[in-house]
């Protein structure tokens, strides 16, 4: 069996590790970033930007970054080289409405889903930080047609602890932006508590404890917003098909959180931000709510310094920030700190 993950970025490049530990010398990866390919070539990984090098492969498995349309997906499917009876997985997160587009395309090109080529919807699952692959938890899965669903059950059965399956394949696509969407809802409202909190003089973390000491309820912690990819991303897909005021008060209020921690300290000051990673304990400064704050404070003239337990001082440095050093004599001064866990209570060193 010859399997290709097309897309090697977080979600991607973990599948094609996990799956290549299965399936040794049965799996290659292909990216369109060139840099990228030549970094993992050169810790012996088996890739490729070439989609023309691909040949006889019967299992597709689809992991790119969807943008706002689905464009990604439908530009990597006209590098594809297809041939009846192989099985293409979409574990992207997805647009709804996408997975129909998809189909279309496909029978646009001849191949009737469900009999000559077989399309399914398995959208990817995974808490960085806690999970180690992306197949450690429960999968949904969705299709067109009962043979489509069949031919996935047989490759995904023994790779993940359970399969949902679903009868109809929106309620798939749907179900992925939801759980990212409810999360969304989840951390804005922790937001507005904490802001509460705080306004009343009263300890969060000793709010949460409360709180959670009841079985089926989280509050949840605070960072400096809502960032990483995901979570503004599948907001947006969701807002599209599915006008609310809740959603729209939602974003507003993690805007309004963020811009109260950028404007709190005033302009021309000297701050030093702990913590700049999208997530803590996750080293990845993209879509970083951190690292959009720094800039923010330095757009109204403040000077920031930044510390992260998981970057060393040269790694945050090759990425534009100025680091926090002790030895310093500039930074001896009194400096206003803000940490990601009390982004709305400044202290000082």
């Amino acid at each position: 069996m010859k399997i290709c993950v097309v897309g090697l970025g977080n979600i991607g490049f973990n599948l094609f590790s996990f799956l290549s530990q299965k399936f040794p010398e049965s799996v290659i990866g292909v990216d369109i970033n060139e840099s990228l390919i030549k970094e993992l070539r050169s810790r012996g990984h088996r890739v490729t930007s070439n989609y023309r090098a691909l040949s006889g492969i019967e299992v597709w498995l689809m992991a790119p970054s969807t943008g706002d349309q689905g464009q990604n997906l439908f530009a990597a499917l006209d590098q594809m080289i297809l041939y009846p009876g192989s099985l293409i997985s979409i574990e992207s997160t997805l647009p709804p409405g996408t997975m129909q587009r998809l189909r279309r395309y496909l029978e646009d090109k001849g191949f009737k889903v469900g009999k000559d080529i077989f399309l399914i919807h398995v959208p990817h699952r995974v808490m960085f930080g806690v999970d180690k692959t992306v197949c450690d938890t429960p999968r949904v899965m969705g299709a067109f047609t009962q043979a489509c669903l069949e031919k996935g059950r047989k490759f995904y059965g023994s790779l993940v602890p359970q399969l949902v399956e679903v009868k109809d394949v929106r309620v798939a696509e749907l179900s992925k932006v939801v759980e990212n969407v409810k999360r969304y809802l989840d951390v804005a409202f922790a937001q507005e508590m904490y802001g509460y909190c705080v306004d009343h003089g009263l300890d969060f973390e000793e709010l949460r404890r409360a709180v959670n000491s009841k079985n089926n309820v989280e509050l949840l912690s605070t960072d400096w917003g809502i960032g990483g990819e995901c979570l503004p991303k599948d907001m947006r897909f969701l807002r599209t098909v599915c006008p609310s005021a809740l959603l729209d008060g939602a974003e507003q209020a993690d805007q309004e959180y963020r811009d109260r921690i950028a404007y709190q300290v005033g302009k021309g000051k000297k701050i030093l931000i702990k913590g700049l990673s999208y997530k803590s304990g996750v080293k990845d400064l993209k879509h970083s709510r951190g690292v959009d704050l720094v800039r923010a404070l330095e757009a109204i003239g403040n000077t920031v310094w930044t510390e992260d337990p998981l970057f060393s001082p040269e790694e945050l440095i090759r990425e534009g920030f100025k680091v926090n050093n002790e030895n310093d004599e500039g930074q001896k001064e009194e400096r206003v700190v803000l940490e990601r866990r009390k982004a709305l209570e400044p202290g000082n060193e």
